[in-house]
Order: structure tokens, then sequence, then C-alpha cells
């Protein structure tokens, strides 16, 4: 079967499925495993991800160098990892206004979350938060979700594997800049043709909001009344301005990084294409709708919205 935006959305629908069904049956084995925070998030990852990529593997590998066709595993160079550790810096400020905003109408799912680990070691904490996301997360959405778009536009492929890590969240808060983010993390992927500045972007941002929250309920905790007015930030829209300015002052490195990222394998593009990874356009009409997908965005909004 040629590779399609139908077996895309599909492998993207086998994750969604799993996440839903995966308290059922993972409990069970959870239980048989040392009951340590470390641990238990390693197990759920590879429970999380493994099944769906073993059963996509098994009804759509065909033909002899499938997994190249599938991960781009090209080594990264020098210069491209500057740039996207540049990028993945100063893009947060917009990432946190993103959210910052979202927040002002949704739960905040991950800074609850961080929160919640307050207490584990540093070092288990980036493990669980930053480095496990980032391997399993762009394997399976930059590899085996994006690879199936080649055959539509660059612009549709990325906006559409974005759209799908967005709503993988099951929660609206964090869609809004999973998405946008996603979108990126497709970006670097396709212009580096190496997943691995994916995966580097992905460990950046998460470790620096996972360092970031810590620090800041270190110095809340350090002072009740500061925690307490902490707790009660962001209510209104003015309590957001900093972090606009914030924005506004990072856009000029940001635009800056971006376009010296693009120009340099822009210029080094032929080199930067491994012979069997070059993009064939076979179809850049292809329609991106279809029953897979319908029925990931009714999952997604009646877990965002429903309950």
């Amino acid at each position: 079967m040629p590779k399609s935006v139908l077996r895309g959305n599909l492998a993207a629908l086998l994750l969604l499925l799993n996440m839903i069904f995966f308290d059922i049956y993972s409990e069970p084995i959870m239980a048989l495993l040392p009951k340590t925070p470390l641990m238990s998030n390693i197990a759920g990852d590879i429970l999380l991800f493994v099944p769906p990529a073993v059963i996509y593997f098994l009804l759509c590998a065909k033909g002899k160098g499938f997994l190249n066709e599938t991960f781009s595993l090209k080594e990264l160079s020098a210069v491209n990892i500057l740039f996207i550790v540049l990028i993945s810096i100063f893009i947060q400020p917009l990432l946190m206004s993103v959210s910052a905003v979202t927040s002002l109408f949704f739960p905040n799912a991950a800074s609850d979350y961080l929160e919640s680990m307050a207490d584990m070691p540093a070092f288990s904490t980036l493990i669980i938060t930053s480095l496990l996301p980032a391997f399993f997360e762009e394997l399976y959405f930059r590899g085996i979700v994006f690879s199936n778009y080649k055959s539509v536009s660059k612009l549709k492929g990325c906006l559409i594997c974005g759209l799908l890590f967005g709503m993988a969240h099951l929660n609206f808060q964090q869609f809004s800049y999973a998405f946008f983010m996603g979108c990126i993390f497709c970006y670097f992927v396709n212009t580096t043709h190496s997943i691995f500045s994916s995966i580097l972007s992905h460990f950046i941002i998460n470790s620096s909001q996972t360092i970031l929250s810590a620090l800041s309920l270190k110095m809340a905790q350090a002072n009740p009344q500061a925690f307490q007015e902490a707790q009660n930030i962001q209510n209104t829209i003015y309590d957001l301005i900093p972090f606009f300015y914030l924005t506004i002052i990072s856009l000029v490195p940001l635009i800056f990084v971006f376009y010296l990222f693009v120009k340099y394998n822009n210029k080094y593009k032929n080199e930067n294409i491994p012979e069997n990874r070059e993009i064939q356009i076979q179809n850049p009409k292809q329609s991106v709708i279809n029953w897979p997908l319908i029925l990931i965005v009714i999952i997604f909004v009646y877990y965002s919205f429903l309950i």
C-alpha cells in the first residue's frame, strides 16, 4: 500500500484509542513492576506507544527499506544543532503566552502535572517530563505519522500532523500550543531530513519549562503569601501583559535565527537530502479529511469539552 494520508491518520487513531483504553489493560502489568515514578513512567510510555506502532508496522510494513522511509535518521550538522537550540529557546515566550491565554478558559493540565512532581529528584523529573516525551512522541508523530504525508504539499503535511499531535493531548489548553509546536517540529524534520532535530527541540522546550516550573514553585513556597498570589495569577487578560512584552522582545532574535536556519538549509538542500529520502509530492491536492481524522476530532471534542 503506498504511503498516504489515510494511513498516517490511521496511525494517529491507533495511538489515541490506546490512550483511551490504557488504564484498563495497563494496571495489571504495572502492578508487576517496581513502584517508582521513573519506572512507572518508562513502562507507561512503552505500553502507550509501542503497541500501536507494532500494529501499524504489521499492517503497513511492505518492502525493503520501510524503516528508513518511516524514520528520518540523518545525522544533524553542528550548525543545525545550534539553530535548533536557539530557536527552541527564543520560541518559548510565545508558547508561554499561548498557554497563559488558554489557561484563562481551560485548566492547565501541564502545570498541574509539573507541580505534582515537585518533590521528585530533578534527574528523574527531567527524564519523565522531557526525555521520554521527546523520544516516544517524536518517533511516533514525526516518524510514523508524518512519513505518510509525503504525497501532499509540505504545508498541508505539517499542518495535519501538527493538528493530530495537538488533539492527541486530549485537552484544549495543551492543544493550542502543541498544535503550533507540532507544525514546527514537522518543519524541522522536513527541512533537515533528520528526526533528531525535532527530538532535540522537543527536549529543550520541555526541560526548560520543567526547570522554570520547579524554580517558580520553590520561590513561591519560600513565601506563603507569594505562593498564594501565584496561585491566583492570570485571572484576567491584564495579568498576561508581561508574557506579551516578553514575547514581542523574543520575536526579533527568533525571526532572525529562523531566517538563518532556512537560508543555511536551502543552501545545502541537495546535500541534506539522502538519496532514498527525496520527498516526491504525488498528489498535492489529496484530501486530508477521512474517517480516521473525523473520528479523532470527535474523540478530542468529547474529552476536551464534555468530560
